[in-house]
């Protein structure tokens, strides 16, 4: 699906207008995300997505790393408050449940630390680091208020769960030809379904570390 940004290419005139655009641009950049791996993405894809010429784009993000750590963001703020809205009575079935509520977030989140924060300047690193904090502390409080546990402990299961999810996803998400000869036999019994696979290791890590 396009993402046309309204007014074409014309800069954008007021700091309302700048925030729509980029949120098109996130629109734009989260939807190829979605259908092609984030390595055979480039900038120039999204600003061709967008209307928009690649200078402009470059106006908005510098790189691909800052543009994807954008969406990033976006996403997991965006699971924090599916988190915050089902509340400690949702703990831990529907924590679950959130998380592959968000597919976006789960893709970025498997190429966080190899891909994305590659791009980032100390002191952005400072400043997005920072923000996983803000962001961790709204989830942990969550689970917290569910289980009785210190945030310490809440903090390291949440951690647990990323590292799972990152193990799960790229077991899931092999390069094409893997997917292709895992597709015939004998080969199959390699072939990993990530909304289950996962579901089972956190199943497995809620009850030790957790409940």
């Amino acid at each position: 699906m396009k993402h046309r940004l309204r007014g074409g290419k014309q800069r954008a005139r007021s700091e309302s207008d700048k925030a729509q655009r980029e949120q098109q641009i996130l629109d734009a950049a989260e939807g190829l995300f979605l259908e092609h791996r984030f390595h055979g993405l480039t900038l120039a894809d999204v600003a061709r997505e967008t209307g928009l010429t690649k200078a402009a784009l470059y106006r908005y993000f510098r790189s691909k790393e800052l543009l994807f750590i954008a969406v990033y963001r976006r996403a997991m703020t965006g699971w924090a408050s599916d988190v915050e809205a089902v509340g400690p009575d949702g703990f831990p079935d529907q924590f679950v449940d959130r998380i592959l509520a968000h597919p976006v977030f789960c893709g970025l989140t498997a190429i966080l630390h190899i891909a994305l924060e590659t791009g980032l300047s100390e002191e952005e690193a400072r400043e997005f680091k920072l923000f996983l904090l803000a962001q961790t502390r709204r989830l942990t409080a969550v689970i917290a208020a569910a289980t009785g546990q210190e945030e310490a402990a809440c903090l390291r299961y949440l951690m647990q769960c990323q590292q799972a999810l990152i193990g799960c996803w790229h077991m899931s998400h092999p390069p094409e030809p893997a997917r292709k000869a895992m597709q015939v036999e004998p080969l199959t019994v390699f072939q990993v379904e990530f909304a289950d696979t996962l579901r089972h290791h956190l199943r497995v890590l809620t009850e030790a570390a957790i409940l």
